[in-house]
């Protein structure tokens, strides 16, 4: 789904999303291994587990540019 939405806008993301192994980091895997995978947007977490087209395109056209989603 954002592959897709990448695809249909390129400019929305720069240089394209920021994937973080969770369990490749101990903390990371404690606090989001059951909510995997996480989606955040400049560090805010928009989803976890599902996350729908309108969304990720509302938080990328209202406000930050990079997105973190971890696997």
């Amino acid at each position: 789904m954002i592959a897709q939405l990448l695809a249909d806008h390129p400019a929305l993301i720069p240089g394209g999303p920021v994937r973080v192994d969770v369990d490749a980091d101990p903390q990371l895997r404690s606090r989001w291994g059951d909510h995997v995978p996480v989606t955040f947007v400049d560090g805010v977490l928009i989803a976890y587990w599902h996350l729908d087209r309108d969304t990720l395109l509302r938080a990328l056209t209202e406000g930050p540019r990079q997105v973190a989603v971890v696997p």
